[in-house]
């Protein structure tokens, strides 16, 4: 009977519960959001807006919704402007800025509109809906508190406060609200980039996952550097446009100082940019050659396109399977020091076991290190020191030679060394400090403890 009781107690107190969650606290947070609601001068979400115009005292921008992704513009109308589409950011969040706006008291519903300043509005902006339908509001001047601007519908003569906050949200430029963007692609579409910077030509061929460079030599490209480069591309905006009376030949754009094209193959088709005179400090004309409009750009995004041929192919100095190598040899002078991998453990010649970190720190050295600079038909080995090397390392795998260095004389601009890997005739030049963590002694390489 009292195990009953205590059943039928544990019941009504979760009952209970249940009535305070749902009615205190998700009952408030309903009537927060109902509460929020009423403040707004749209209850009801605005839905399916088509287009959105704005209306200043001395300028007048609008544009239309094409699809999910993008608007275009339709004030204001000139040559500049064709093909030109509209930031669809910018005005999607216009449209949820309208959405926004709080309705405060009424103020009044006199039709002498100019003593609010709602005879020549700060913005007057018009939504357009699906079916056809339009939706006005009328920011006029501030109240003294400058808290508030007089703000009335444009099917009302009802004038009401609503917060500085509403009216600032479209407080926008035409610059503002263009598409800024520099040109239109997806990097993982682009199966082919070209650089022709006046006389010199770079070309960059996709082969599956791998970039390789076509000219002005055959050579395995660094793939993070080309995406890095097209994305940097894709993600760059303009700063500002050209006036009207600027053309594509006063701007240095016919023929450009510099053009990249990038072969989209899912579309089949290139997408070109072109960059011409510099307007102002720091940045230069630029113009997707598939749209009129001429824009300006930081100087940045060209200089990214006219860097040097080794900044582009791959500087690894050597490609290998770390976890495949269980034997290390390094040469120094009359020292020779071999470690071999038993298990787990590295053993030095002597028996002692190798600091593990420390070997496997030379194997990712290895790895990772990239050259400064390539010479890709050096001359004698002798005039790079390789001759008489001052270290030779080496890498084996089962008694086979998998990867071989040898390290030549000091550079000094850059500061360094040369260095020579087995698998090709290019002659390197790596940091000193790349030469410093082979430059050791059997001791430095044994375990301490």
């Amino acid at each position: 009977m009292r195990f009953r009781s205590t059943l039928i107690l544990l019941v009504v107190f979760a009952a209970l519960g249940g009535y305070v969650y749902f009615a205190e606290y998700r009952g408030s947070d309903e009537r927060e959001k109902l509460e929020a609601s009423k403040k707004k001068l749209f209850p009801t979400p605005l839905k399916d807006v088509t287009g959105l115009r704005l209306v200043f005292p001395d300028r007048k921008i609008s544009a239309v919704k094409k699809d999910e992704k993008h608007w275009e513009l339709t004030e204001p109308q000139g040559a500049e402007f064709q093909g030109n589409g509209a930031d669809a950011d910018e005005w999607e969040m216009l449209v949820s800025s309208l959405g926004q706006i709080e309705k405060g008291g009424a103020v009044s519903t006199s039709t002498n509109l100019s003593q609010y300043g709602l005879d020549k509005p700060v913005v007057q902006v018009t939504a357009t809906l699906k079916d056809g339908k339009t939706v006005g509001v009328l920011f006029g001047s501030e109240n003294p508190k400058k808290s508030d601007n007089y703000t009335k519908l444009a099917d009302s003569p009802e004038i009401f406060l609503s917060p500085v906050s509403g009216s600032k949200s479209f407080q926008k430029s035409l610059t503002d609200l263009r598409n800024k963007k520099v040109l239109e692609l997806s990097p993982d579409d682009i199966g082919l980039v070209r650089i022709e910077d006046g006389k010199n030509i770079l070309e960059f061929h996709k082969s599956g996952m791998d970039w390789v460079v076509k000219k002005p030599l055959e050579l395995k490209a660094d793939g993070e550097e080309i995406s890095g480069f097209l994305s940097a591309i894709q993600s760059a905006r303009a700063t500002g446009f050209a006036d009207a009376g600027v053309t594509p030949a006063s701007a240095g754009l016919a023929p450009p100082a510099t053009k990249i094209t990038l072969h989209d193959t899912k579309a089949s088709a290139d997408r070109v940019l072109s960059f011409g005179k510099s307007p102002e400090t720091d940045k230069v004309y630029t113009r997707d050659e598939s749209r009129a409009v001429i824009m300006i750009v930081s100087k940045d995004v060209p200089a990214k396109a006219r860097r040097p041929l080794i900044d582009w192919r791959d500087r690894s100095i050597v490609h290998f399977n770390r976890e495949s190598i269980d034997e290390l040899e390094i040469v120094r002078g009359a020292e020779k020091i071999s470690l071999k991998k038993q298990g787990m453990d590295w053993k030095l010649a002597d028996g002692r076991k190798a600091n593990l970190d420390k070997i496997t720190g030379l194997l990712i050295a290895v790895e990772f290190e990239r050259a400064q600079e390539i010479l890709d038909s050096p001359g004698n080995s002798s005039v790079y020191g390789l001759d008489k090397p001052r270290i030779e390392v080496t890498l084996r795998q089962t008694g086979k030679d998998i990867v071989g260095i040898k390290f030549g004389a000091a550079t000094h601009n850059p500061e360094g060394s040369y260095l020579k890997v087995s698998a090709t005739p290019a002659v390197m030049t790596v940091a000193e400090d790349f030469f410093a963590k082979f430059s050791l002694k059997v001791d430095d390489l044994a375990e301490t403890h």
